[in-house]
């Protein structure tokens, strides 16, 4: 009986420390996910260095920067007059450029002012336009990424509509509203449409996406009091 009773002891401690070992591999091969998640947001939240250092751990870092801008403009009229300037543009060239603290990423574009709607610009006018978001490569060889789903970049050589205000330095300017001060204005017969920047949903400004160009740059004409030249 003595001996029933130990091999049963043994047999109940070894099958103990099997569930343990099981218990911890699983531990090990399936996190709580929650936690993780928790505890993900609140470093990302507390951790200000600079891009260049939060790069430097793994070789690449991506953050997604959400809206600064809280003002909703109602329409063309609403952005017209909290505008230093309103243009047609056709960018050159970009350039991602870091931030004097490091810790944020911009893009420049060099501009070519085609016509002016308002302000003191004039057309042949090459100007800075800057745009939140870009992609910096450190001498390490290390990268940092800003993204921005909720506003669409401009490209290159297209042309657009700009709501502006005078930025940091001499001839930069910054878009009224961030997304909501850029449309893309189409320059051929095929396409003949406007296209919105703004990619956040209920932006009032998106009610101007899909709208023929004739159209939306009559408007654009009656809110800043600008004649049609012939």
């Amino acid at each position: 009986m003595m001996k029933k009773k130990t091999l049963m002891l043994v047999l109940i401690v070894l099958a103990g420390l099997a569930l343990a070992i099981v218990a911890i591999g699983a531990a090990k091969r399936w996190p709580i996910k929650s936690g993780l998640v928790h505890d993900t947001v609140i470093r990302s939240a507390q951790d200000t260095r600079p891009l260049k250092e939060k790069a430097k751990e793994s070789g690449f870092f991506r953050e997604t920067q959400t809206p600064k801008s809280n003002t909703v403009y109602a329409d063309l009229a609403d952005l017209a007059n909290h505008s230093a300037a309103v243009i047609i543009g056709t960018p050159q060239k970009n350039a991602s450029v870091l931030s004097t603290d490091g810790k944020s990423i911009s893009l420049d574009y060099s501009l070519r002012v085609e016509y002016v709607y308002k302000g003191k610009l004039q057309p042949g006018n090459l100007i800075t336009v800057r745009l939140p978001g870009g992609r910096v490569k450190f001498d390490d060889g290390s990268v940092a990424e800003i993204m921005t789903p909720w506003f669409k970049k401009m490209q290159n050589g297209k042309t657009y509509t700009l709501f502006l205000q005078p930025g940091t330095t001499d001839g930069q300017f910054v878009t009224i509203g961030e997304a909501q001060g850029v449309f893309e204005i189409p320059t051929t017969e095929d396409d003949r449409l406007v296209k919105v920047h703004s990619g956040i949903p209920g932006s009032s400004v998106r009610k101007y996406n899909g709208q023929n160009v004739k159209s939306f740059l009559g408007e654009l004409r009656r809110v800043t009091g600008k004649a049609l030249k012939s």
